[in-house]
């Protein structure tokens, strides 16, 4: 699996992707930074805002970016039946989606964490310079807000899978990526209050559960598919 993982790396030219992913990451930085100009306002009063709104912008982000690579890796594959040459080598076809699969959730996984650490750092140097938010960062809310980083970048990094189910139906790239940005607003969409979907734990780990399940089925039923 691991050799499978590194050609198809080589193949798809994952650095695109990874220059993709980093200028992503700076971007929404760069837009955390900017939106404490909006008026006299300020959307931050203390580090726990910027914290949880940098958690939602990288969730979103890479939800989204995700269904782009499902679409290059293996939506538009199908469509334009490149992959009828690659069922051709004598690996097999479940072993051969699994290595996409993974590439996928691996990247969108590592991406959350380095998107969430970028954009926070960024605007936490930025502040000690423009002291936005007065005050020092207390350890114990780097601690918490370190932890349920690493908790939803692996939960969305699952979720993320979704747009999976809708795309291999047609073998419809914008149908994938439209999919994708539903599901974030689903999730994280307010009607004028703080309350989102997101907030209430269960139901991402159960939409979580759920990608890892459209993922299953997929190389379950690759076999079945009709490639020709």
């Amino acid at each position: 699996m691991l050799n499978l993982i590194k050609l198809e790396l080589k193949k798809t030219k994952i650095g695109r992707s990874i220059l993709g992913g980093f200028i992503a990451s700076f971007l929404i930085m760069f837009f955390v930074i900017v939106v404490n100009y909006d008026g006299s306002e300020k959307p931050f009063t203390n580090y726990g805002d910027v914290l949880t709104s940098v958690d939602l912008f990288v969730s979103l982000t890479f939800i989204i970016y995700a269904s782009v690579l499902l679409s290059k890796f293996i939506i538009d594959e199908y469509k334009n039946k490149s992959i009828t040459v690659l069922f051709m080598y004598p690996i097999q076809r479940k072993k051969l989606l699994a290595a996409k699969i993974i590439i996928v959730v691996l990247f969108t996984f590592l991406f959350g964490i380095i998107g969430r650490v970028v954009a926070f750092y960024g605007f936490y140097v930025y502040n000690s310079f423009t002291h936005f938010i007065p005050g020092e960062l207390p350890t114990s809310l780097l601690i918490e807000h370190g932890i349920r980083f690493l908790v939803n970048s692996a939960m969305y990094s699952c979720i993320a899978l979704i747009p999976l189910y809708f795309g291999m139906r047609k073998y419809s790239v914008p149908t994938t990526i439209v999919s994708s940005i539903l599901v974030a607003m689903a999730l994280n969409a307010n009607t004028g209050t703080e309350f989102t979907l997101s907030k209430i734990v269960i139901i991402p780990v159960i939409i979580a559960v759920l990608g890892l399940l459209v993922a299953y089925l997929a190389i379950r039923n690759v076999d079945t598919k009709d490639v020709a």
